[in-house]
């Protein structure tokens, strides 16, 4: 199946998940002119974070006025919400940066909290509910006492009592030492909108345990180089790197039992992130670097998965050269999860049908489901 055999509520969702270009303006209001199952696709934007893109799409080519007032009214009040939300959240990204300047500690702006500011059209149309950083390991106490510093607690945060449990030391040991990052850094605000800030801090790229691919987070912050963002100076990755972050992001994220058990897998988002970056550099990236260091790292399959997706998503954005080169012999691990597992499953429905229906959920093989039940058992008692 291809986006255009899709029905009219999917192609207007992953048309407006990112910013839509001219020459695509003839479609955007052909499909509004469809009788559309509102409901359908507003729920879709929802859930995949792309309701305030597609607000924003239509305010562009002065669509807006042919919606239902209410719904123009809830587009317009989720904008104002996550411009207060997003709003303080970067301000709180603007302290945390100045005080890892004063530390002289170089962490990389990963993600939402980057995207928001250097991709997206403006700061409510990225949806992201922490700030991400990447650090090597050896930076891991300087990196705690500058957040406890600045109010930040290591711990739980319980939605019911909006109360922060600090975590125990052997919690954290076991957080550091079996995931990607570390025990998350809690601060409870004032904020309507925002009452936690929570700061995640990766020092790994990819995932732990049997994760075939190793990318040394020394080696991506060596390479990291300055960014302004909010008027101070932080760090990101540099473009090929990045590109290498989200698609090992992406990658994981889509086919690891963690996240597709929690419905968290195929969100457009996360696809509509790498697409959008890549047209807003698309000048600036070298891409024989980028080649070269994927081979590196022998990452040419998590790669792929994400150029193969995004083009089948939202048309071409990676040169076909660059695509072609990195293509495997064997494509069937596009339709696989579970691969932590020594034996992955495969899906029993396309691509387009698990990233749009959730009851995909349902399908997963219970082998699978049972061993992480397991797994999750074993780690957590």
């Amino acid at each position: 199946m291809n986006r255009e055999q899709l029905s009219p509520e999917r192609q207007l969702v992953l048309l407006t998940a990112v910013e839509v270009e001219e020459p695509q303006r003839e479609k955007l209001e052909s499909l509004l002119g469809e009788r559309l199952e509102w409901g359908e696709a507003v729920y879709q934007m929802i859930t995949h974070r792309s309701l305030n893109m597609f607000g924003y799409n239509l305010k562009k080519y002065g669509l807006f006025d042919k919606l239902e007032q209410e719904l123009k009214r809830l587009i317009n009040m989720q904008w104002a919400v996550f411009r207060e939300r997003n709003g303080h959240y970067s301000r709180r990204l603007v302290e945390v940066l100045e005080a890892l300047d004063r530390e002289k500690v170089v962490l990389a702006v990963l993600k939402g909290n980057l995207l928001a500011h250097l991709v997206y059209p403006s700061i409510e149309t990225r949806v992201f509910n922490d700030l991400d950083f990447l650090m090597q390991l050896g930076d891991v106490n300087k990196v705690t006492e500058t957040l406890e510093a600045l109010g930040y607690v290591q711990g739980h945060f319980d939605e019911n009592t909006l109360e922060i449990t600090p975590a125990t030391r052997k919690a954290k040991l076991v957080q550091q030492m079996t995931t990607h990052e570390i025990q998350e850094f809690l601060l409870r605000t004032d904020n309507l909108f925002a009452p936690l800030v929570e700061v995640d801090v990766n020092h790994d790229i990819l995932w732990r345990g049997n994760c075939p691919y190793k990318v040394p987070t020394e080696e991506l912050i060596s390479r990291a180089v300055p960014v302004e963002i909010g008027g101070v100076k932080g760090y990101r990755l540099d473009h090929a790197d990045n590109i290498i972050q989200l698609s090992c992001h992406l990658f994981k994220e889509a086919t690891l039992m963690v996240w597709i058990t929690s419905l968290k897998d195929l969100k457009i988002y996360k696809f509509a992130d790498l697409h959008m970056y890549i047209r807003k550099f698309a000048d600036e990236i070298d891409w024989k670097t980028l080649l070269e260091r994927i081979r590196k790292y022998g990452l040419e399959k998590v790669v792929y998965y994400n150029f193969h997706y995004i083009a089948m998503m939202f048309g071409e954005s990676v040169p076909a050269d660059i695509v072609e080169q990195l293509k495997p012999d064997d494509l069937s691990y596009l339709d696989q999860y579970a691969i932590e597992n020594e034996t992955p499953s495969t899906w029993e429905f396309d691509f387009f049908t698990r990233l749009f229906d959730v009851n995909r959920i349902l399908s997963i093989d219970e082998s699978q489901a049972a061993g992480f039940r397991r797994f999750v058992q074993a780690k957590f008692g």
